[in-house]
């Protein structure tokens, strides 16, 4: 049968989510949670479309689904899906047929601002090659398409919110 999507959740998703909890500023452990919680919907509607088609009932496609919970989280999982996207693909606006569908356009769009002020913002480079120091005051943010910035362990920690109420249904 396979990882059931909440086999998946609770070892993946959770996982990433906890090692970047730990340590907010890291762009590498961001990316890693933001990339196993966007495809948590791939294996949700894959799986169950197979298994239990009656939980994915009005979702034909992933577009349908990412829309479904975008809207369940304010908005917070297309922020999760672009930039997982973006990861993968360097840039989600080269597509215009699925540049509609995304909110951050590319992974350099994603930088640590300290919280110091002996640093106001920093690049990405240096936390994403050396991970961060474990409590440091960063954290990552992200620039939405239309100028705003969204914190990406908030905008995780909804998507998490989200899943944890679907499983426990």
């Amino acid at each position: 049968m396979g990882t059931r999507p909440e086999e998946f959740f609770e070892s993946f998703v959770l996982g990433n989510f906890e090692d970047f909890s730990a340590n907010p500023g890291c762009v590498r452990r961001a990316f890693n949670a933001a990339v196993s919680a966007s495809h948590l919907a791939d294996h949700f509607l894959s799986f169950n479309a197979r298994h239990d088609p009656h939980l994915v009932n009005g979702f034909r496609t992933i577009g349908t689904l990412t829309e479904h919970i975008s809207s369940r989280t304010g908005g917070a999982f297309r922020d999760i899906r672009s930039i997982s996207n973006a990861y993968k693909h360097l840039y989600t606006d080269s597509d215009p047929r699925t540049a509609t569908y995304s909110s951050v356009t590319s992974s350099g769009t994603v930088d640590v601002v300290f919280d110091s002020d002996e640093a106001d913002l920093e690049g990405v480079e240096t936390h994403f090659f050396d991970g961060g120091d474990e409590g440091d005051k960063g954290r990552v943010i992200y620039t939405r398409k239309d100028g705003t910035q969204g914190d990406l362990l908030s905008a995780l920690s909804a998507v998490i919110a989200y899943w944890q109420e679907e499983f426990s249904k």
